[in-house]
């Protein structure tokens, strides 16, 4: 997973672009890149680690007077397989690009390289817009929200793009005026712009199957391919900034409907023995972040207050996004530290967004058992997953692949049974996930936790 960003501005395009790349720094922590351009060069600095030790507000070597053209990328892949953005040139183009996505491609390959190898095809004889278009056209398996700088060495004129596939199943956010656009994966970062004074005359989802470009000339949008959308689901309940508004249905209310679901689907006011109040000894709590929103969904579903009884250190950025399990381990029991005195001699609802191995879950119940909690249930916001994502068939352990076809009230016992610090384990539907989005079925990718492929399912 990647956060990406473009903007094309003619003022202090380096500073502002920076400060858009620190709003995707959430969506990967491997790697920071961005690539830089005016009318005759295109340049790209890109190191490991996260945006803020790759580049310096007070030292962005990509703030060139003349350049008007900046994309980046917080990058959460494989760092074995280079930085983004990638580069690819000709003898008419240099091309910068990066994109969140997933394109089939050889084995250690990245996602840009695999775009990059259809495009370099598509350009042997026509321009960059026809030749995009007719590589977006070429991906019908493919999904991605891509940002690309063009800089045309015949023309001396550069050009950003970005295009999102028909599907949009990663989101992308859009803003401009006449002669300005921010593009960023998320709305959150261009909300943080406008409280900083940044003015834009229109802001939306980009969208699904479009190519919009902007150079000297203005900007243009196509719709390229006839919109199927696909959203991913697991974008609402974990990958997206709670702040911020994807197709027009907010994180934080979504991951709050999944808290009130969780309360009516397993009846827990009658569970916790609350249908007349609060009780003393009992103690609901979040997995911070992503958990926060959806405890607060279950306080208010209970009528009882939540409470702060983990403090995450923020500098060991997101566990699920570590792909060694021993390291995860490790990195979780650093990352995670328990209030005594909120958990200590009680019964302890903690609210999280997913089980997926089970590491960290077992890893914070057992900090809490240790810290005096008598009993720890998981509230878990999403439904069991069964499968790993669509585009990656590599057979993952997962912890309730197992119990396909049972109950999730079954499915939580079970795994609760593989989680020795774990009493309950309580799961949404996935009907519950779906309702809490609040879009239609149809547009909602939810192959995880129902095994519906986006790209197979009946059209």
């Amino acid at each position: 997973m990647q956060g990406v960003i473009g903007v094309y501005a003619r003022e202090d395009v380096g500073r502002k672009s920076l400060y858009t790349l620190y709003g995707v720094q959430h969506r990967g922590q491997e790697s920071a890149g961005v690539a830089a351009a005016g009318d005759r060069s295109l340049r790209v600095w890109s190191g490991a680690g996260l945006v803020s030790r790759v580049f310096d507000e007070r030292y962005a070597p990509f703030s060139h007077p003349d350049d008007y053209i900046v994309v980046g990328c917080a990058s959460g892949e494989d760092v074995s397989f280079g930085f983004a953005p990638r580069v690819l040139e000709n003898e008419r183009y240099r091309i910068a690009l990066a994109l969140d996505g997933y394109l089939p491609k050889k084995p250690g390959d990245s996602n840009e390289k695999a775009f990059f190898d259809v495009l370099e095809a598509k350009l042997q004889g026509t321009s960059i817009i026809p030749a995009l278009k007719e590589a977006m056209w070429s991906l019908p398996t493919a999904y991605y929200s891509l940002v690309a700088v063009v800089l045309d060495k015949k023309e001396e004129q550069s050009t950003l793009f970005a295009a999102r596939d028909p599907r949009g199943v990663r989101p992308l956010h859009v803003a401009r005026t006449k002669d300005k656009l921010f593009i960023a994966s998320e709305s959150a970062p261009v909300d943080v712009l406008e409280g900083m004074g940044e003015a834009f005359d229109d802001r939306r989802d980009v969208v699904p199957g479009s190519l919009i470009y902007i150079n000297s000339e203005g900007i243009r949008e196509e719709q390229v391919i006839e919109p199927r959308p696909a959203h991913c689901a697991f974008e609402w309940v974990y990958f997206g900034r709670p702040d911020s508004v994807m197709e027009g249905r907010s994180v934080h209310v979504a991951r709050k409907n999944l808290g009130h679901a969780l309360v009516k689907t397993h009846d827990l006011k009658k569970h916790y023995g609350v249908e007349n109040g609060p009780r003393k000894d009992l103690a609901v709590i979040p997995v911070p972040d992503s958990g926060r929103s959806v405890c607060t969904g279950v306080a208010e579903g209970l009528g009882v207050p939540a409470d702060e009884g983990i403090i995450k250190n923020a500098y060991l950025g997101r566990t699920y996004l570590i792909y060694d399990p021993t390291f995860r381990k490790t990195a979780s029991d650093l990352k995670h530290n328990v209030i005594r005195a909120t958990v200590g001699g009680k019964k302890v609802a903690i609210c999280d967004d997913s089980i997926v191995r089970g590491t960290v879950s077992e890893s914070v119940a057992k900090s809490l058992r240790k810290a005096g909690a008598t009993e720890v249930d998981f509230l878990v916001s999403y439904a069991p997953i069964f499968n790993p994502c669509f585009s990656d068939p590599a057979d993952k352990p997962l912890a309730a692949k197992p119990y396909r076809g049972k109950s999730i009230e079954e499915i939580g016992r079970l795994v609760a049974k593989g989680l020795p610090s774990i009493d309950h384990v309580l799961y949404n539907t996935p009907e519950n996930v779906v309702e809490s989005i609040g879009l239609p079925l149809e547009s909602i990718c939810t192959f995880c936790i129902t095994g519906v492929d986006p790209f197979r399912k009946k059209e």
